[in-house]
């Protein structure tokens, strides 16, 4: 595949991963407010199941580089081999929730959580996921754009 074509449905997949957290961060910040959420009750299951499948499919990839600093990341695509080495750098000296640092699986079931004592941590996740991701997504528009 083109670094172009890669670029692109990078772009999508993190596009769909993106709306996911943003559904997500907004039901947690309407709950912790003494709101209802009526609006998004089918949403919040899919967006859930979204980042689960996310951090499943990162915390091996991650674990993988983190082991192997120097060794290529095989059967990982450019794209995402450059998301993976920007979280592991992250999670060096950025990323702040312990969930991250800790296994990606732990974040994952946080999300499920119907603790509202949670809800902190289930933002600071959220917040830091949304950060590493329009980082890699303004690397996709500057490949699609060329440098405009």
């Amino acid at each position: 595949m083109k670094p172009k074509e890669r670029a692109v449905q990078s772009f999508h997949e993190n596009q769909k991963i993106l709306f996911a957290i943003n559904t997500l961060s907004i039901h947690t910040k309407l709950e912790m407010a003494g709101h209802s959420d009526t609006n998004r009750t089918k949403e919040i299951p899919e967006a859930k199941e979204v980042l689960r499948l996310f951090l499943t499919e990162l915390e091996p990839q991650v674990q993988r580089a983190e082991e192997a600093e120097t060794k290529p990341l095989l059967g990982v695509d450019a794209r995402r081999r450059q998301l993976v080495k920007n979280f592991v750098a992250a999670r060096r000296n950025r990323i702040r929730s312990s969930f991250l640092r800790g296994k990606l699986s732990d974040a994952a079931q946080l999300l499920y959580s119907d603790n509202t004592a949670d809800n902190e941590d289930i933002l600071l996740v959220l917040e830091e996921l949304r950060m590493l991701l329009e980082e890699h997504i303004a690397g996709d528009t500057a490949v699609l754009l060329g440098g405009i």
